[in-house]
C-alpha cells in the first residue's frame, strides 16, 4: 500500500485552504507551494498537484462521504477531505492526530448510498439546476466529461518548427513521447504529464501549452498572412500567439486587454515565440479605440465568461462562481460586442468566443447582438459548439460573423 509523507500532506492541506477559503487560483497557489518546498522531487510535486485537484473536483462528494461539514474548526475540514482521498486511493492512513477520527468503514459504506445529482457530479446545487435548464440531458453528460482531468496538450509554433520536427526532438533529446491529434493540426498530446516550462525547446519558443479546443479558435478566424487583426480581449495572449503563427509573422495584430500585467506577459511570450507582428495596447485609451473603427480584417473577441468549459483543468471555478457573476459577465459580453464590432471593416469578420458551455453566454448572445443596431451590419456565417464529452478537451463556443458591405452584398476577405 502506498504511503504519504507529512510534508506532502501539509502541502495538499495548505493548497486546499488557500484555494477554498481564500478563493485563490489553483495553479498559482501550487506554484508557490512548490517553490516553498525546494527539496521536493517530481513525485512529491505530482502527488500534491493531483491530490489537490482531485479533491477540488469532487469536493461535494467527498464532503458527503466524510464529516467535513460537521467540523466546527475550519482548519479540520481540508484534513477530513484529504482523509477521504487517502481511503479512495488506497493510501495508508498515517497515525497522525488529524486522522484519529477518520472512519474508514463509514466512508466505504456511504459509497454505496444513492446521492442527488449535484453531489454525484460534485457541483453547487444552483449551478447544477442552471446548467440542466440550459442544456437539458446534455448537461449531465458534459459534467461527467468535465470531471476528468485534462490532458497536457502542446501547440506547435510554426514560426520556429513543425509538428513532426517537435515530436522527433522531444523524443530524441528528452525521451518525451507525444502523439498527434486528428483534426488538430498544431497539437501534440503528451503520453505522460510532465512539467515542460523549463524545457529548452519551450524556452526557445518551439511550443506553447494550450488546450486542443482552444487551438481551434485561431484557425476558425480564417486569419491569413498580411491581414490586420485585433484580439480585443487578449489576456496573456495564447490565441494571439497562435494567430501570429498562422500568419507566419506577416501582417499586424493589435492585442488589447484591460489588465496591463497580462499584456506584459504577452510581450514576454511573444519574444520567446519569435513573434514580431503583435502590438500590445492597454484598452482604457478611448481615443485609440476610436481610431480602430472600420480598421480590421478580423476582430477576435475571446470574451470574459463563466469559464465552465475549463473545469477539467480549473475545478475550483465551480466553487467560486455565483449567479451574480454570470449575470455580470453576460452584460459585459454584450457591451464588448457592441463596442468591438465597430472595428471590423466592410467584408471583414467578427469572431466571438467563450470557454463557457452555457447558451446564455453563447448562442443567445449572438442572437441578441444581431437584433441590435450594431448587429444589423452583420450576417452570421458559422457557429460551433465544442463540448468536452464529444472531444475530450475543454468546452468552447465560437461564432463567425461577416460585416456587410455598403450594398448589403457580403464580400469576404
Amino acid at each position: 500500500m502506498r504511503k504519504i509523507f507529512r510534508n506532502n500532506a501539509q502541502g495538499i492541506v495548505d493548497a486546499l485552504t488557500k484555494i477554498i477559503a481564500k478563493k485563490g487560483r489553483g495553479t498559482r497557489i501550487l506554484e508557490k507551494i512548490n517553490l516553498a518546498n525546494p527539496k521536493w522531487g517530481a513525485r512529491d510535486r505530482n502527488l500534491v498537484h493531483s491530490a489537490t485537484y482531485e479533491i477540488l473536483r469532487w469536493k461535494s462528494y467527498y464532503r458527503f462521504l466524510s464529516t467535513a461539514e460537521d467540523a466546527t474548526d475550519e482548519a479540520e475540514k481540508p484534513w477530513k477531505l484529504l482523509g477521504v482521498w487517502l481511503v479512495l486511493n488506497e493510501v495508508e492512513i498515517p497515525e497522525w492526530d488529524e486522522f484519529k477520527n477518520l472512519d474508514v468503514a463509514l466512508i466505504k459504506a456511504k459509497q454505496k448510498e444513492k446521492v442527488t445529482p449535484e453531489i454525484s457530479k460534485s457541483i453547487p446545487l444552483w449551478l447544477y439546476e442552471r446548467g440542466k435548464a440550459e442544456l437539458s440531458k446534455e448537461w449531465n453528460i458534459e459534467l461527467d466529461a468535465l470531471n476528468i482531468e485534462a490532458k497536457l496538450i502542446l501547440r506547435v509554433n510554426r514560426i520556429v518548427t513543425s509538428p513532426k520536427k517537435l515530436q522527433e526532438d522531444l523524443m530524441t533529446l528528452f525521451q518525451i513521447e507525444t502523439h498527434l491529434i486528428k483534426g488538430y493540426e498544431d497539437a501534440l498530446i503528451l503520453n505522460q504529464r510532465k512539467n515542460l516550462r523549463k524545457n529548452p525547446l519551450y524556452l526557445k519558443g518551439s511550443f506553447e501549452i494550450q488546450d486542443a479546443n482552444s487551438q481551434k479558435i485561431a484557425p476558425f478566424t480564417q486569419a491569413k498572412p498580411g491581414m490586420k487583426i485585433i484580439d480585443g480581449c487578449a489576456g496573456a495572449g495564447g490565441k494571439t500567439l497562435h494567430l501570429a503563427s498562422l500568419m507566419r509573422n506577416k501582417g499586424e495584430i493589435i492585442a488589447l486587454d484591460v489588465e496591463i500585467d497580462k499584456l506584459k506577459e504577452l510581450s514576454r511570450r511573444a519574444r520567446r515565440n519569435k513573434v514580431k507582428a503583435i502590438k500590445n495596447t492597454w484598452v482604457p485609451d478611448p481615443q485609440y479605440k476610436e481610431s480602430l473603427t472600420n480598421w480590421a480584417d478580423r476582430v477576435l473577441i475571446d470574451a470574459p465568461c463563466s469559464g465552465l468549459g475549463t473545469l477539467k483543468r480549473n475545478p475550483e471555478l465551480k466553487w467560486r462562481l455565483t449567479e451574480e457573476r454570470i449575470s455580470e459577465v453576460i452584460e459585459l459580453q454584450r457591451a464588448i460586442l457592441l463596442e468591438q464590432s465597430k472595428w471590423v471593416k466592410a467584408g471583414g469578420k467578427l469572431i466571438y468566443v467563450t470557454c463557457s458551455i452555457l447558451p446564455s453566454e453563447n448562442q443567445n448572445q449572438i442572437a441578441w447582438f444581431l437584433e441590435q443596431e450594431e448587429g444589423a451590419a452583420f450576417v452570421l456565417e458559422k457557429e460551433e459548439m465544442l463540448f468536452s464529452h464529444q472531444t475530450q478537451f475543454d468546452g468552447f463556443y465560437a461564432a463567425r460573423l461577416i460585416r456587410k458591405v455598403v450594398n448589403n452584398i457580403p464580400k469576404t476577405v
